[in-house]
């Protein structure tokens, strides 16, 4: 205000900022001033639990470690929709579990994730191990790994190596699948994409590392 009435002429006397400051007071003059901004959606970390897996990936059975992750893919002919992808891959060969499409990265589409592994897979208590997202911190996913008598193991933040099977897999998913096919026009042709993709990666697609026998081969032998 003292800055307003010098640069608009309107101080014919010397005035200090407590003077001015007094006069508004007197006079029940108050300044506007913006109110800062808070984020509603404020992350919070509920529950955050130590590196446990400690970056031992190579398994020797299946089923002893679950990796998981999402990622953004895109959809649209005009307008492009990005939607969340969810998998779970069993560190054994680097099998995919289950998947899931959801529209954001929430906790019920990752529990629902997981149960479809858990469908495929019944009576298996993994390690489970994430990065520190806010679905995997929350209450409602410890609780249901909780209910699944399986131990939480979470990378550090900003330590994407710290789960580099799932981070490779989500580079080889986008680049040997997703970006040699046409974007999807709709939510069914991403859903259609995503599944015949990740039917790729387990029974088609073989590698040397394992004897030339695709993920679902080496897994089975296991059985």
């Amino acid at each position: 205000m003292t800055t307003q009435l010098q640069s608009e002429g309107k101080l014919t006397f010397r005035a200090g900022l407590k003077r001015v400051t007094r006069c508004m007071r007197d006079n029940h003059i108050k300044t506007t001033i913006r109110k800062k901004r808070h984020n509603r959606i404020k992350r919070h970390e509920e529950y955050v639990s130590d590196n446990l897996l400690n970056e031992q990936f190579d398994r020797q059975a299946k089923n002893e470690v679950w990796v998981t992750d999402t990622t953004e893919v895109v959809y649209g002919n005009q307008t492009v929709h990005k939607a969340r992808l969810h998998v779970v891959l069993d560190l054994y060969r680097r099998y995919a579990l289950s998947y899931n499409i959801s529209a954001t990265e929430t906790t019920p589409a990752v529990i629902e994730t997981f149960e479809r592994a858990f469908k495929g897979e019944p009576n298996v208590h993994p390690m489970i191990h994430t990065d520190r997202g806010a679905a995997y911190c929350s209450r409602a996913f410890t609780s249901y790994l909780a209910s699944k008598n399986c131990v939480h193991s979470m990378s550090h933040p900003g330590h994407p190596w710290e789960n580099s099977p799932m981070e490779r897999w989500w580079n080889d998913f986008k680049l040997i699948w997703l970006a040699r096919h046409p974007q999807p026009k709709t939510l069914a042709e991403l859903e259609r994409l995503v599944q015949e993709g990740i039917e790729y990666f387990n029974t088609k697609r073989a590698y040397a590392t394992r004897n030339g026998l695709t993920a679902e081969q080496f897994r089975n032998q296991a059985a």
